[in-house]
């Protein structure tokens, strides 16, 4: 799976992609600091997911998931963020998967996965 990150802070970026390329095998192809650096991203990396945070600065997150899926409806796109999946998940934005950073690794492990299996099945 080739993944692009989004998320502000460096050393949550640089983190997610060593335990994604370590626990996944995934292919990490980028990562962005705003939503603008993210659409340009998009058309040169084709990631089959995203990892995007739910506050990344630019354009409001609403807008920018439907940027992400005029360009593409087969990507995966994973919502991380600081709040409680309760709190996330009642956003209604068109995501197919929600991750808190709080949650255990082994919940956002399982999520990954369940997102590989969406996209595949999806490919097919």
């Amino acid at each position: 799976m080739k993944v692009l990150v989004a998320d502000p802070q460096p050393q949550v970026r640089h983190a997610l992609s060593v335990w994604i390329i370590g626990q996944l095998g995934w292919d990490v192809v980028g990562e962005s600091s705003d939503s603008f650096d993210l659409l340009d991203k998009l058309n040169q990396l084709t990631p089959e997911v995203v990892i995007l945070d739910r506050d990344l600065p630019g354009i409001s997150t609403k807008e920018l998931v439907a940027g992400i899926r005029q360009g593409s409806k087969a990507m995966v796109i994973i919502l991380l963020s600081n709040c409680p999946l309760e709190k996330i998940q009642s956003d209604k934005l068109d995501v197919d998967f929600y991750v808190s950073k709080i949650d255990p690794p082994t919940r956002i492990l399982d999520t990954f996965l369940k997102a590989e299996s969406w996209f595949e099945s999806k490919s097919n």
